[in-house]
């Protein structure tokens, strides 16, 4: 069977929905043994979640459950990005690529960085050295990566995006 060919990294879809909590009304299934099946949809955050659910039949029949769900990427970007940026100012954006997976990898990543409130790309403006990078990792190992960026006085605000792909994974 053949495997398909990796997403291009320029359509790798990035996560968006970083809400810090995920309240749902879950469509309730029973499968043959009578155990429920919960479906819901989840933030797209990487960490662990308390999941606590409340029940009750027509006749105020009551029964609780609580859990802990870990929402994770086998390969996993985290960007260590500055809070404010001022004209002027030469900073090192940071990344972190995780990989969870058994095997070794080979990827690569970009910055792509944007300005805010027109959103055209300003990645050759700001950027220092190369938006693309590529990077080896061991099986459940982690590598930092850095951009220099020098902030001109004529950018008001920046948006940026960090997309990654290595193998079959990817993670924005």
């Amino acid at each position: 069977q053949a495997e398909s060919p990796p997403v291009p990294l320029e359509k790798v879809a990035p996560r968006t929905n970083f809400s810090e909590t995920a309240f749902f009304y879950p469509h309730l299934t029973t499968d043959a043994k009578g155990e429920i099946k919960i479906n819901f949809t989840i933030p797209e955050a990487l960490t662990r979640w308390k999941m606590m659910g409340f029940a009750h039949t027509k006749d105020f029949k009551t029964g609780t459950i609580s859990n802990e769900l870990i929402t994770q990427k086998d390969v996993a970007v985290m960007v260590n990005a500055p809070r404010f940026l001022r004209e002027g100012d030469t900073l090192e954006l940071a990344a972190k690529v995780n990989n969870l997976t058994e095997n070794n990898l080979q990827g690569e990543i970009v910055l792509q960085l944007f300005d805010a409130l027109s959103e055209k790309p300003i990645t050759e403006m700001l950027l220092q050295d190369e938006a693309n990078q590529s990077f080896e990792l061991n099986s459940k190992a982690s590598k930092g990566l850095r951009w220099q960026i020098v902030v001109p006085n004529d950018v008001q605000a920046v948006k940026y995006r960090v997309l990654a792909r290595a193998g079959k994974h990817t993670d924005g």
